[in-house]
């Protein structure tokens, strides 16, 4: 019997999101250079900052900074939005 594994991502505001089922999490002033996003933009409330959208297009959001949601998570270093990398590229 194979066992998966699922590991679920804290964006904040007591909300967590699967990260087997989540497509991107988005900072909200990224997203609002392209108008292309409007439609998301439009279901979160104007002072969050982190979004997740998954694979049904559903979407949480949270006032939590994405760089801290990135911190919280173990694989940071592979991010190229993590601000310590920022130096490498």
């Amino acid at each position: 019997m194979v066992r998966e594994l699922r590991l679920f991502i804290h964006i904040g505001n007591n909300k967590i999101v699967s990260d087997k089922k989540t497509i991107g999490i988005f900072n909200r002033d990224t997203l609002l250079l392209s108008n292309d996003n409007a439609w998301i933009i439009m279901q979160v409330d104007g002072s969050d900052k982190t979004i997740a959208i998954d694979e049904k297009n559903n979407i949480a959001s949270s006032k939590v900074s994405p760089f801290t949601v990135i911190k919280r998570m173990a694989l940071v270093e592979d991010f190229i939005w993590s601000r310590s990398n920022d130096k490498k590229l």
